[in-house]
């Protein structure tokens, strides 16, 4: 998947892949772990990073939890993994069953 944009109700996000599994960053985050990200890269614009060894079921499921990540960033703290979570795991379960697959040739 070449680097591309996708934008949510709270703005353009930059979809890219990275080593890191999954990363949703934007500036006004407090959280220590994404300002060392944001530092170590020398950018602090709003992104979904994604592993590029990720794939099938587990890609979608990490795709979806950090874009609901970038949909919902007023979810207090100290809840908000936990239900991103499940919301993430539970989606990406009901798409699988329902036979979705991601098309290689659109990369």
């Amino acid at each position: 998947m070449a680097e591309m944009k996708h934008r949510f109700s709270t703005g353009k996000f930059t979809i890219k892949r990275e080593d890191i599994e999954g990363l949703c960053t934007y500036p006004e985050d407090t959280n220590p772990v994404v300002k060392e990200f944001l530092d170590s890269r020398g950018d602090s614009s709003k992104s979904i990073s994604i592993s590029p060894r990720l794939k099938g079921k587990r890609e979608l499921e990490v795709l979806i939890h950090e874009s609901l990540h970038a949909e919902y960033p007023s979810i207090p703290k100290g809840t908000e993994e936990e239900w991103v979570d499940e919301a993430a795991n539970n989606i990406s379960r009901l798409l699988w069953r329902l036979g979705w697959r991601k098309n290689q040739s659109s990369d």
